[in-house]
Parts: structure tokens; sequence; C-alpha cells
């Protein structure tokens, strides 16, 4: 396969002995966007409004507080954020009622509730990180449609975690289309329930260690596969702690 600039990290991930290669992919990305977040974004004025505006979930302000020597810049964050935050939740108690409804007959405490659930909804890292595996997903398919290499090297892989195959799955119709939607599909949905299979048969053979009759049977590739059956069927969440 011919490499370029935005095939290299689909190569490198599946260099990784991993259940998701896109996994691999998104904790990569998720670091930098933290990093981006601390660094740079706090001089470009588009960016700032930006995240004062949304903010970030729970989980990556606290990957950013674990983030050395950055705590200066977290705060920045915090104060601008939380002033935004203030400001509209004035912009809503300030407002003059008519007959206790406001904005198409919402009452005030229900407006400043829909607002509430509308900041918790938004993280300017999840949605970037969104975005960008979304791009990812779509140079898969161009490449395994294309490039037999790759093509190749999919099918003998360990497959991906179930969230990350949906993104797939929604993805193929942008680069794909017809004969071959249907049948390059069918195909990764075949390395995918293989793979599933070989999973839970590891899971399986874990339970039945436990089992005085199997005290002597060999363990096989069952040790792990708690953690990566749990890497297989749920979303990837990273791991906080490798934020310095």
């Amino acid at each position: 396969m011919k490499e370029k600039i935005y095939t290299i990290p689909l190569s490198e991930a599946y260099e990784a002995d991993c259940e998701c290669p896109f996994c691999v992919i998104e904790k990569r990305l998720e670091q930098e966007a933290v990093d981006y977040a601390l660094g740079a974004s706090m001089m470009e004025p588009d960016s700032r409004v930006n995240s004062n505006e949304k903010g970030f979930c729970r989980r990556h302000f606290e990957q950013m507080s674990k983030k050395q020597g950055k705590s200066l810049s977290l705060a920045l964050v915090l104060d601008t954020h939380l002033a935004r935050i203030t400001e509209r939740m004035k912009e809503i108690e300030d407002k003059k009622s008519s007959g206790g409804l406001f904005k198409k007959g919402v009452a005030k405490h229900q407006e400043m509730a829909d607002l509430l659930k509308e900041m918790d909804a938004t993280c300017v890292i999840c949605e970037k990180l969104e975005s960008t595996l979304e791009k990812f997903a779509c140079t898969f398919w161009e490449l395994y449609k294309k490039e037999s290499d790759f093509h190749n090297k999919v099918n003998s892989s360990k497959g991906f975690c179930l969230p990350h195959f949906e993104l797939l799955l929604r993805m193929a119709d942008k680069e794909l289309s017809g004969k071959s939607l249907e049948e390059l599909t069918a195909e990764l949905t075949q390395t995918e329930i293989k793979n599933l299979e070989r999973v839970n048969e590891d899971v399986n053979w874990f339970t039945k260690k436990f089992d005085y009759r199997y005290n002597d049977a060999p363990w096989k590739n069952s040790k792990d596969a708690p953690p990566r059956t749990i890497e297989k069927i749920s979303k990837f969440m990273g791991q906080g702690e490798d934020v310095k």
C-alpha cells in the first residue's frame, strides 16, 4: 500500500496487537486534543469562543487536570467557560415573564433545565474526536476497496470493538455503493463475527477454569479474556492516567 499522510495512522494502528485499531487511533487523537486544548487553543480566539460556549465533558476535564504543568491553562479555560455558563443562566433568569411562561410557552425553570442539559451534552474534544474518526472511517473504506494489501490485512486482523464497527458500517455509504457496498460490508461483518466468536470462546474457557474439572487444563488464550471482552464490546474510554 502506498502511504499517504492520511493513511499512515491507519497503517500504524494495524501494527498494534489489539482488539480494535480504531481504539488505537482514538486514544492518540484524544491525547493530542487534550494537549491542544491547554496549549495552542489558548491563543486562538475562535477556539476559545468555542470552548467557552461548549466546554468539555467531565472525563476530558479530568484528563486536562492531570496534565503536568498546565494548571494555569486549565484555570483560564475554567474561568472563561464558567463565566459564559453564568452569563447564559442570568439571561434566562433576568427575562420578564408573561404569566410565568417564556420561550414558546416554556416555564422559566424548564428553559433553565433545557439550557443545563444542552451544556452537559457538549464537549469540544468529544465532538472533534467524532468528526475526525468519521473521516478515518471513510479513508478505511477507500483503502479497503482499492488496496489489496490493506484489504488482506484487515481480513486477517482481530476486527473492531462494536462501537467502532458500528461507525464503519454507518460511514460505508459515503465511500461505497451498489454491489461493492453490499459485498465489502458483508465481508467485514464476517471478519467481525469471527473475532467476536474468538473472544467469546476465550471468555467462556476462562469461566470453565474455575470449575474443578478443568483444574489441569491449560488456560489457552483466556487469562486476559475479561478485559479483552470489555474492550471488544464497549465504547473506548481511553486511559486518563496516560495523559501527562
